[in-house]
């Protein structure tokens, strides 16, 4: 891993390398520092190699530059982007207007000179040319940025997400330590396979037939208690004015209807009680396992996004301390721009 310091050290030596390009420069050369040479003559045929040489219509002068690095990917062909550098606003209306037209060509890379990319941009005027390529440059500048600040804010979203993660697998495991000991307790009480997916099929298994218990038993209870409604009902007339209607041996017997049924129904409400417990029982059981199951899954979790973040840190850190040249100001060969009239 790289140390923070390190991340300062190239911070400071960009700075550096930034500001070291303004001191002494000419006032058109404020923003780059680049130094340009005027030329009189056609390009050298190894830089007319290219088709893509035809100038823009309407130019009368073009600028050729190496940068440093592979710069070709960068999505440099944009107009308001060109137009709205500091160096694009002091253009003349004649180059705003062929601006519009994209007179910046990518020619190749490392095909001229090695490891450089090789651009070629256009101008209305010796002058307009020197603006077309500072505010090129400022693009370039801007992109490299960009690229930099990202992996700069990538490194601080996986710094800050690994410390979270160490911060909460602490106490996820302490969880799952917890939860996996009541768990293994009651499983090795109650059930006999190691295969935790067995386990959970029988406590499935035994809440579904406590389930089919209890319907049978709410309809014998609605039975009973039927009966005890008829049957208080009959002996509730023992007393009334028609009881010479029923004889003592009927009422004997509604008697002894009556405690049985008192009987009954106090048998099938205990084991109501009892087919409850038992489902609560397995349910609170199905309930722990989904707890620890939960709990072991997210603590793997934890550790692979761990290892997955470390990962990924390493790398944005390599890159911070190794950062490839479209991170960093682009670099012009020489420190020059030629610029040749196209006429």
């Amino acid at each position: 891993m790289i140390k923070s310091g390190k991340h300062q050290l190239v911070t400071v030596l960009l700075l550096v390398c930034t500001c070291g390009l303004t001191l002494g420069a000419e006032p058109n050369e404020a923003e780059t520092g680049l130094k340009f040479e005027i030329r009189n003559d056609r390009p050298s045929p190894m830089l007319l190699r290219t088709r893509n040489f035809e100038p823009s219509y309407g130019s009368t002068h073009c600028a050729v530059l190496f940068i440093f690095g592979d710069w070709g990917r960068l999505p440099t062909k944009s107009v308001d982007a060109i137009l709205a550098t500091s160096a694009g606003r002091a253009m003349s209306q004649k180059q705003r207007d062929l601006v519009s037209t994209l007179p910046f060509r990518h020619i190749d890379f490392g095909g001229t000179i090695g490891n450089h990319t090789y651009f070629r941009l256009d101008g209305v005027s010796e002058d307009n040319t020197k603006k077309m390529v500072e505010a090129f440059i400022e693009i370039l500048t801007e992109k490299a940025d960009a690229r930099m600040q990202s992996s700069l804010n990538q490194q601080q979203e996986l710094q800050e997400k690994i410390a979270e993660i160490k911060k909460e697998l602490p106490e996820k495991k302490k969880q799952f330590k917890a939860a996996e000991l009541k768990y293994k307790e009651i499983k090795n009480t109650r059930y006999f396979p190691d295969n935790p997916n067995e386990t959970y099929r029988k406590a499935m298994e035994t809440v579904f037939q406590m389930d089919k218990t209890l319907d049978t038993l709410e309809i014998e209870l609605a039975g009973i208690q039927d009966k005890l409604k008829k049957i208080v009902k009959y002996r509730q007339n023992k007393y009334a004015a028609d009881a010479k209607h029923f004889s003592r041996e009927t009422l004997d017997k509604l008697d002894q209807m009556y405690v049985e049924q008192m009987i009954d129904l106090s048998s099938a409400k205990a084991r109501q009680e009892a087919a409850l417990k038992i489902r609560n029982r397995e349910k609170e059981f199905l309930n722990l396992f989904s707890q620890w199951s939960n709990l072991d899954n997210e603590v793997k979790r934890l550790k692979q996004d761990l290892v997955m973040y470390e990962n990924n840190l390493w790398i944005a850190e390599k890159k911070l301390a190794n950062p490839t040249p479209d991170m960093l100001p682009p670099k012009v060969y020489q420190n020059k721009v030629t610029i040749y009239p196209v006429k």
